[in-house]
């Protein structure tokens, strides 16, 4: 007797996926993780050639009886539960809302719902990054539709974006920029989608036209595009009036207001001195240019990152007398 076939009683009790399923999720998750057949088959001890059947659906007619599909779809299933890629991580830092962050969370509602644009901008620590991976999130659990989150980069091309874009929504992301946006459309067309386009002052002309044809034809997905300054002063241009015409809101962030500051500070540390508070927030501020002009903001990155410093150095000066009381037990 083989060793599969003594484990076949055990592997039988796992209550595996289905071949049809559990092919479909392999093809995911390789997509997702940019793994190669012969990568993913070396991280579950696979034979590659053997995988590669399998995913083809024709395994049985392969192997005997005894070397049935149990083994693959548990060493598969095993590789998936461990190293599985979801679309948008958790965010697992405590949540405060703010103004901006639910104005830009009604934006992305409004977009999802209705097939319509918007812009944001705002200086780094503003909350852009955050507020879209929270309320993609949040989309993508409410099952009203799917939130795409793309992060734009330097001379990101056109191909290189939608490569990416199909990646992110995990479907196939082979083919010209034509099969490229068939496959976005084919794929996601059956329910309201969102693309959120982070940092898309890095797209040129093209990538930028693409997304409106994206959003302009059928099935009419939502655009949310959010950058730096220079993305407003590219849009204003006489060139891109057909994309101003479509943007149905434009969010200029300009960082947390005091009180807001103020209200988180409280919030993570209890009762604290007016003095405190003020340094805090004045070392949490920045400096950054709108039409050329310089302006003073609150960052809220900057905010959490005093925070931390702060918890760590509490933690610091409490160790010594915990382990002074450690030992007088």
């Amino acid at each position: 007797m083989t060793i599969l076939t003594k484990r076949i009683p055990y592997l039988q009790t796992l209550g595996l996926p289905s071949d049809v399923e559990m092919i479909r999720r392999t093809r995911a998750f390789v997509l997702r993780a940019g793994l190669t057949i012969g990568e993913l088959a070396g991280m579950a001890a696979l034979n590659p050639n053997s995988l590669r059947v399998f995913l083809c659906g024709s395994y049985g007619s392969h192997h005997r009886v005894d070397s049935n599909t149990l083994a693959v779809r548990a060493a598969l299933k095993e590789i998936m539960d461990l190293y599985e890629i979801k679309s948008y991580p958790s965010v697992h830092t405590p949540h405060y809302s703010t103004d901006d962050f639910e104005a830009i969370r009604s934006s992305m509602w409004a977009a999802l719902r209705n097939g319509t644009a918007f812009l944001v901008d705002g200086p780094p620590g503003t909350q852009k990054t955050y507020t879209f991976r929270h309320v993609a999130e949040e989309i993508n659990r409410s099952k009203e539709g799917r939130a795409i989150y793309i992060y734009a980069r330097i001379d990101h091309s056109p191909q290189s974006f939608l490569i990416e874009a199909c990646t992110e929504a995990g479907i196939p992301n082979r083919g010209s920029i034509d099969q490229l946006i068939r496959k976005l459309r084919f794929f996601l067309g059956n329910q309201r989608a969102l693309l959120i386009v982070d940092e898309a002052q890095h797209l040129g002309l093209t990538g930028l036209e693409i997304l409106r044809q994206l959003l302009d034809t059928p099935p009419f997905f939502g655009v949310g595009l959010g950058g730096s300054h220079d993305l407003s002063v590219r849009l204003r241009d006489w060139r891109m009036e057909q994309w101003r015409s479509r943007l149905r809101r434009t969010h200029l962030l300009t960082g947390l207001k005091e009180t807001e500051a103020a209200h988180i500070l409280r919030a993570e540390f209890g009762v604290m001195a007016a003095d405190d508070i003020a340094a805090t927030i004045q070392d949490a501020t920045v400096e950054a240019v709108r039409n050329r002009k310089p302006f003073r903001y609150i960052s809220a990155r900057n905010l959490f990152f005093a925070i931390q410093d702060a918890v760590e150095q509490i933690k610091a000066r409490s160790a010594p007398r915990e382990a002074a009381l450690e030992g007088l037990r």
